[in-house]
């Protein structure tokens, strides 16, 4: 059985899709708006090692000990994905 890989165009296509639809989604469930849509970590093609001195760690997105806002549980502080943005 072959596996279909993602292209990072749509992947990068299809994201804020998401996002969008979660966000109308939770505005017509107001009872539900704390819930969170995270990514899954191949999604967001999470790797446990960084990558070219980015790290969760130094993004804006990570949330000691081992959290990220956009990704599942568990994240390593020395991992990397896609969607890396660098705290200034």
């Amino acid at each position: 059985m072959s596996r279909k890989r993602i292209s990072r165009r749509s992947l990068l296509k299809t994201v804020p899709v998401i996002a969008g639809i979660a966000a109308v989604g939770l505005e017509l469930m107001p009872d539900t708006a704390d819930a969170q849509v995270k990514l899954p970590h191949d999604v967001a093609k999470y790797q446990e090692m960084p990558k070219k001195g980015q790290e969760c760690s130094t993004c804006v997105q990570f949330q000691p000990p081992g959290s990220c806002k956009l990704v599942v549980d568990p994240i390593n502080p020395h991992g990397w994905c896609i969607l890396y943005a660098k705290k200034t």
